[in-house]
């Protein structure tokens, strides 16, 4: 019979990789914002928002290049969403206002 020896890892051990996943899930809320973008841009702008919200808690516990980028494809993402929101209602609106009435 061959026992196996399990490491009790520290509470100190668990805190030290638990730092990130703000800033892990804010960077995959905005990047899977983009694919999101053109099925529906609404749903994306949502996601956005969130990522935004992550990234902020990220850099306000504990700073990091992922919760910076995190920040900055979030930011950026919430613009190109809204102008693509812009784009879709004027191409919708246009199209609607050439169909006759009657």
């Amino acid at each position: 019979m061959v026992k196996k020896s399990v490491k009790k890892v520290s509470s100190e051990e668990t805190k030290k990789y638990n730092k990130d996943y703000f800033g892990v899930s804010a960077l995959t809320l905005a990047i899977s914002g983009f694919f999101v973008t053109l099925f529906n841009p609404f749903a994306s702008l949502v996601l956005f928002i969130v990522a935004l919200v992550f990234s902020i808690i990220q850099q306000k516990n504990k700073p990091n290049k992922i919760g910076n980028s995190s920040l900055i494809i979030s930011i950026v993402g919430i613009v190109l969403d809204i102008a693509f929101i812009i784009i879709l209602i004027t191409i919708v609106a246009e199209a609607l206002a050439n169909i006759p009435l009657a």
